[in-house]
């Protein structure tokens, strides 16, 4: 029955290059002549970032470079349907991509923060944006910070493309137009928040903050002059709630 309804009768591997992975790869079956499935995992190298960062520390200013690195890497799993399978490899397709949450992780690229006095590590705060929001930020053990722009692990998709999961001979080439829905990303930095109790145990309070555009914006009631790098860095962020896939597919049919 599985041969006279093209069910799962048939596999290809392929590899592939583009936004969702440099390289990707995946195995593709037939589900009756109509649909098509794929499951594979993209590579993506982890790109760097470095902008300085304005910050207060028991009431002075200081400026610390921070390096941000992509974390795009995901497993995939697609449903291709063809509307004319006999007479076009037009298919649009939908499906999903599961993936680390962090899309960007911060760190201060020199350790540990300028000002901060070993003393106070673990326990010294800092405060980023608008003063008057008091949004305190805790340095860990070894006087440093962290932090990371937050999207959906899951990530619904949906697109069109050109070509055929399953060769008709030897080969073939995909090439597939979409988005991944993750989501409005959040910048959120790591709030280390430790207590050591008169017993010697330890309440761990630590939690991420979350930032907006807002809290780097002038504020003439407060005084805060605001931070224009970040402030236009986030207006742009906090759009960007699908990630563009764009993608080349070569797909080598096995049996």
């Amino acid at each position: 029955m599985a041969q006279d309804k093209n069910l799962f009768n048939h596999l290809s591997a392929g590899i592939g290059v583009g936004t969702d992975g440099l390289p990707s790869f995946d195995v593709a079956v037939p589900c009756t002549n109509y649909l098509g499935i794929r499951v594979g995992y993209g590579i993506v190298p982890k790109f760097k970032y470095k902008k300085e960062f304005d910050y207060k520390y028991k009431g002075n200013d200081y400026t610390a470079k921070g390096e941000f690195k992509t974390h795009l890497g995901a497993f995939k799993m697609l449903f291709d349907v063809y509307p004319a399978p006999k007479s076009s490899s037009f298919h649009v397709t939908a499906g999903f991509y599961i993936g680390s949450g962090d899309a960007l992780t911060l760190k201060n690229v020199t350790s540990p923060l300028p000002g901060i006095l070993p003393v106070d590590y673990g326990t010294g705060t800092i405060s980023l944006g608008d003063p008057s929001l008091k949004k305190m930020i805790g340095t860990d053990p070894e006087g440093n910070v962290k932090g990371r722009v937050k999207v959906n692990s899951f990530r619904p998709y949906l697109g069109i493309g050109f070509g055929r999961d399953i060769p008709k001979k030897l080969c073939s080439v995909n090439f597939d137009l979409g988005v991944q829905f993750w989501g409005k990303p959040k910048l959120q930095v790591w709030k280390f928040d430790q207590i050591i109790n008169d017993d010697k145990t330890i309440t761990d309070k630590s939690e991420w903050v979350t930032f907006t555009k807002d809290d780097f914006k002038e504020n003439p009631a407060t005084g805060y002059d605001g931070d224009d790098d970040v402030y236009d860095v986030m207006k742009v962020v906090e759009k960007l709630k699908v990630y563009p896939v764009l993608s080349l597919r070569v797909g080598f049919r096995c049996f």
